[in-house]
């Protein structure tokens, strides 16, 4: 599987209304969704070795996007930036799937996590394109769904097997 088929898409509507969901893509040469596992590890006086736990995930998703395309992901970069959200304000959701998991024409099998935006920083260097740069920290477990790539709709709960 190449990186072009594994889509992150953000709803830009901040949970204002409907979600509005802009592909992060153009001007993002690198994405990365970090697990962020968070792991007890005990030894005890009889053992060589210990043992090791997960106790839960917070994945998070740093997004470096230049400003060299003016789409729906930068117009929301861009607001972002300029009004520095805090608490609710800062609080949207993001979708990912795989290409390789359609159930039917452009539906895919996805997973949408609530999460807090942050704005890390904005500027460049001279000559080059703006570059902004956003994390999306994970609030909670992500939840199973479909999404349509052509009217830009998730919906939730267990996709139906394809040709049902």
């Amino acid at each position: 599987m190449k990186r072009h088929e594994l889509l992150h898409y953000v709803d830009t509507s901040m949970g204002s209304g409907s979600p509005t969901w802009a592909l992060l893509g153009n001007g993002i040469s690198s994405l990365t969704e970090e697990m962020n596992p968070d792991e007890e590890t005990n030894q005890w006086i009889n053992q060589e070795n210990g043992d090791s736990d997960v106790k839960s995930y917070t994945p998070s998703v740093e997004v470096e996007k230049q400003d060299c395309v003016d789409d729906d992901a930068q117009a929301w970069i861009d607001k972002m930036v300029d009004e520095l959200p805090t608490g609710a304000l800062a609080t949207t959701s993001y979708v990912r799937f795989r290409l390789k998991d359609k159930i039917s024409e452009g539906i895919y099998t996805a997973y949408k996590r609530n999460c807090a935006v942050t704005v890390n920083n904005t500027g460049g260097d001279a000559g080059g394109n703006v570059v902004n740069s956003v994390k999306l920290s994970g609030k909670g477990s992500a939840v199973k769904g479909t999404f349509n790539v052509s009217t830009k709709t998730f919906t939730e709960g267990e996709p139906a097997p394809a040709g049902k």
